[in-house]
């Protein structure tokens, strides 16, 4: 007889906030615990499941740090780091800057959970904000020469925005990649549409639902035709 109760929890498991998650993911709810008692208030830390984009928040601690919470979705940046590093076996990434809804100025780290067959399932994050501790250090550099402070952070350096609305990170990538190639999306030909379909599904950001009617909305263009032209990239990039 056919055991439906292994059945149901290999390879995901019954969490206790009463929804399913990936057995590999499942592991590292106590972690984040840990971390936040090691790392104290001023460290967001947050565990993701890949299960479903759109709510892919299972587990956070200091999530008032980015005002995010259980059921948000995961952001631009990951989307893209998880569709350039699913195939290799890169670990993790480390140290690079991040900003808040409301432009704080956050550091960030993310680790890749792999499943047995070396797929990302999951994600665990750190997110630590220094604005307090900056302020007092910020004083103590003024008083030397070569004083630089978060104002003269490049744009550029920022790697990911944080928002728990699926519908603001498609349309925030599409304008970043329009901008980038300094493209109107009025006034938009075939290959520049090949050129900003092509940017958006290597970022990975036609994994979360809605996202193709958000970009047909955008470029002028409808659903079929948006779905033509992604087959036909997937296709060339084979």
């Amino acid at each position: 007889m056919t055991n439906y109760y292994n059945f149901f929890i290999i390879p995901y498991i019954l969490f206790s906030k009463g929804f399913i998650l990936h057995k590999d993911v499942e592991r590292f709810v106590s972690i984040v615990d840990f971390l936040g008692e090691v790392l104290g208030s001023n460290t967001e830390i947050i565990l993701h499941d890949l299960t479903n984009y759109e709510s892919s928040v299972v587990h956070i601690v200091n999530g008032y740090i980015t005002n995010r919470k259980v059921g948000d979705s995961i952001t631009d940046f990951m989307l893209e780091s998880i569709s350039k590093n699913s195939k290799d076996n890169k670990k993790f990434i480390c140290k690079y800057n991040s900003k808040t809804a409301d432009g704080k100025l956050l550091y960030s780290s993310s680790y890749f959970i792999r499943d047995g067959e070396n797929q990302i399932v999951g994600l665990l994050g750190l997110n630590s904000d220094y604005s307090e501790v900056k302020k007092s250090m910020s004083f103590l550099s003024s008083l030397f020469p070569n004083h630089i402070d978060d104002k003269t952070i490049s744009l550029n350096s920022i790697k990911e925005n944080f928002s728990s609305n699926p519908k603001e990170i498609t349309l925030n990538k599409i304008d970043e990649i329009l901008n980038q190639f300094d493209i109107s999306s009025k006034k938009i030909n075939t290959d520049e549409k090949t050129q900003v379909i092509s940017a958006l599904n290597e970022c990975g950001i036609f994994n979360i639902r809605g996202s193709v009617q958000e970009v047909a909305d955008k470029l002028h263009m409808s659903e079929p035709s948006v779905y033509r032209y992604i087959k036909k990239i997937k296709k060339q990039n084979k």
